[in-house]
């Protein structure tokens, strides 16, 4: 609904931009007839553009081919709910929100909630700790942040002992030498000039700076890989250094209390399902605001005329007309959009095709008991696929019974992020398995880590069903494929990776993989993307609107005058004054 303040608020803005183009001697499409923008995708960056351009007087419409919200919504099991209860909650994965988030938790600010005076915002909840979880070992769990608040309920004696001989089992496991390399090699990075960090870290693998094939299976689950390959997607093997040490170290600042927005923690959950405490009211609510949305279209083709964009094709035969295009497409989907006279428009675009993606997808376990394993995510650590959940129970305001038909007390929710190695137990690679297969397995790692102490912490009659998110579709001949995968920043993929603004007057790119200040593939670096593209439009509408912020993450004073030092290192193409083992010297280009 457009309330009187707004109307007034935009029709100022429009009269501004049209009264300073007037002057200039020609009239900016913004002020004239050019309004009308389409979205190309509904998942987190399309939803940001449109509530950044509805709020600046634009008219939009978004265009989606399967479900608003994308990878980011909830998925509810079809045909669950019994007795007008709701269908059994399902994910493409669990949602995390760190502290260090600023942008996407602005718009979930400004998107009203009943009864809650931040809007969506008030619906995230602290998780206090996180968990690794070893196999024939004692588990470690870490508090977060740093003091705990009073009321915490982190540890009981077992967990407490079990965290104190964990660390002191890791501890005499790495060696000296180990300790002191990946010491200064953390220090190598912080101190790093941004030149180099992009210039030479974003160029190698973070198991090659590392180099994890040196050292023990100890120092490839803690530093090299274990916890690296949850992160985003993302295995150390394939990850540029850059992309996992800033991210690291936004995570480090953040325990500390650093970087982080008002009034949060550095790990904070949803107090129910993402498509109830979050999408679905930000979908009402834009529609409230004059957004138009448009389910089942899949745009498979732009089209250009001297110069621009004058269309996008639609399966079916239809063309969608709009005067701004934003293109809020996976990478890989918007890759297929480029054909030769859409690079002939602007052959920059042709490095989209060269962007990587990986897997990570959610596998939901619904539990006839309570199972609150830590307040917070678990790592199972000797997982061969890569396993992760958190115990969902404990967050929601919703009381479980109220889903399915009403014997589900929890939510084990999964992800498994390594389709690619070989299983534990069925020796198969995840993609190989069938969907029965892939719960099966997953089911067994996670029992193998759990109940490795003498108890039964997890067990088989716990189990009231399964759910694997529907994007992995059998493919045929016994194994799997990803209708969603992730972009992952591999090697040198910042120089492939995009801005917003294209080399087309009126077309923008919006999502994480185009380049955004958090770099890597998560939430903020959608919202940040779809804020990104609002910015080039307005700048090319000539728009006297207000500019959408994009955040910065945290820097550290004490490292700027080491950083100046490096900048100068850097340029001579010397390493740096701290890279003493194994030193790396950069590469002319």
């Amino acid at each position: 609904m457009t309330t009187r303040r707004r109307f007034l608020r935009d029709a100022g803005l429009v009269g501004a931009a049209a009264a300073g183009a007037t002057a200039l001697g020609h009239v900016p499409a913004y002020a004239a007839s050019g309004r009308k923008v389409a979205v190309l995708g509904a998942g987190v960056a399309g939803l940001t553009a449109a509530h950044e351009l509805i709020d600046r007087g634009f008219e939009v419409d978004v265009y989606e081919r399967n479900e608003l919200g994308g990878k980011a919504r909830s998925i509810f099991v079809p045909g669950t709910g019994t007795g007008g209860r709701l269908d059994l909650p399902g994910e493409h994965g669990f949602r995390f929100f760190p502290g260090f988030y600023h942008d996407l938790t602005d718009n979930m600010r400004r998107t009203p909630f009943p009864g809650n005076s931040n809007g969506t915002w008030d619906n995230l909840v602290r998780a206090d700790a996180y968990m690794m979880s070893r196999k024939g070992r004692p588990d470690l769990t870490i508090p977060f942040p740093f003091p705990l608040p009073p009321d915490s309920h982190i540890y009981d004696p077992n967990s407490f002992l079990d965290t104190i001989t964990s660390g002191l089992q890791t501890l005499g496991l790495l060696s000296v030498s180990e300790i002191a390399f990946i010491a200064q090699k953390l220090l190598v990075y912080v101190t790093s000039s941004d030149e180099r960090k992009l210039g030479q870290w974003d160029d190698i693998t973070w198991a090659d700076y590392v180099r994890a094939d040196w050292y023990s299976d100890e120092y490839n689950k803690f530093i090299a890989d274990g916890t690296i390959r949850n992160l985003a997607a993302t295995k150390s093997a394939e990850a540029s250094t850059h992309s996992i040490g800033m991210v690291g170290e936004a995570t480090v600042w953040s325990i500390l209390g650093l970087g982080n927005e008002p009034d949060s923690s550095v790990d904070r959950v949803l107090n129910g399902s993402t498509s109830e405490m979050w999408l679905d009211p930000w979908i009402a609510h834009l529609t409230d605001l004059g957004v138009k949305f448009h389910v089942g279209h899949n745009v498979d083709s732009l089209e250009v005329a001297d110069g621009k964009i004058v269309g996008a094709g639609v399966t079916g035969g239809s063309t969608i007309s709009a005067d701004w295009f934003v293109v809020a497409m996976p990478c890989e989907r918007t890759a297929d959009l480029l054909s030769e006279d859409v690079l002939a428009a602007d052959r920059s675009l042709r490095s989209i095709r060269d962007l990587r993606t990986d897997w990570m997808t959610g596998l939901q376990f619904f539990l006839k008991e309570k199972l609150p394993l830590a307040p917070g995510h678990v790592n199972y650590g000797d997982s061969s696929w890569a396993v992760t959940s958190i115990s969902q129970e404990q967050f929601w305001k919703r009381d479980f019974s109220t889903y399915g038909d009403g014997s589900v007390k929890d939510c084990l929710s999964g992800i498994v992020s390594d389709w690619f190695t070989p299983g534990t137990f069925n020796n198969k690679k995840a993609s190989d398995c069938t969907p029965s297969e892939i719960f099966t397995e997953a089911w067994k790692q996670i029992k193998a880590h759990l109940n490795d102490g003498g108890q039964d912490i997890l067990t088989d009659d716990m189990l009231h069903s399964w759910f694997l998110d529907p994007a992995i579709k059998p493919d045929g001949s016994g194994g799997v494929t990803n209708e969603t995968p992730l972009f992952i920043q591999h090697p040198g993929s910042w120089e492939q990776r995009p801005s917003s603004k294209t080399g087309i007057p009126n077309l923008f790119l919006a999502g994480d993989w185009v380049k955004t200040p958090i770099n890597v593939t998560t939430m903020e670096g959608a919202n940040q993307g779809g804020r990104s593209a609002v910015n080039a439009l307005l700048d090319a509408a000539g728009s006297s609107a207000s500019r959408c912020s994009i955040h910065e993450l945290y820097e550290s004073p004490l490292w700027r005058p080491f950083k100046a030092n490096d900048k100068v290192r850097y340029a001579l193409r010397l390493p740096h004054q701290f890279d003493i083992l194994d030193t790396r010297w950069p590469s002319w280009r």
